[in-house]
């Protein structure tokens, strides 16, 4: 793999999973769009970006593979539909464009428990994404 695709990478999870893809030398570029500008770096393609008009014809969606650590919490969110627009909404964009492109591998991260039948919200919006989401939508 040269180029790696990280969405996410200014949370927990994503700031650990680009310091390791950083470290990597099967990655030649790791591509963070992120809504404010990471400390530049000699792999880092950092493009700052508002999850709400992602570039579709941006070059950087065609990569090796897709990191997705999107991901709130609904006290941060502010609101259930706020919560589901970063932890479902945001990643099937993603994924979505990320197809269009040719890239051929994306990986989510979700949470233990998630399941679409779950009667906590959270956990119910972190597994519908694999019910929901159509084949199509995702990665070949």
């Amino acid at each position: 793999m040269t180029t790696l695709l990280l969405v996410g990478a200014t949370g927990l999870v994503g700031q650990h999973t680009l310091a390791l893809a950083l470290a990597d030398p099967r990655v030649t570029k790791v591509v963070a769009p992120t809504r404010r500008p990471l400390p530049a770096g000699p792999k880092l393609e950092n493009p700052v970006v508002d999850f709400d008009a992602l570039p579709e014809d941006a070059p950087w969606w065609q990569a090796g593979a897709v990191i997705c650590t999107l991901g709130t919490t609904q006290k941060i969110a502010g609101s259930q539909a706020a919560f589901r627009k970063v932890d479902y909404d945001y990643p099937l964009a993603v994924a979505r464009l990320a197809r269009r492109h040719s890239t051929p591998a994306y990986a989510l991260t979700s949470s233990v428990g998630a399941s679409a039948r779950s009667p906590s919200f959270y956990l119910r919006t972190k597994g519908s994404w694999r019910r929901n989401w159509p084949a199509s939508a995702l990665p070949r």
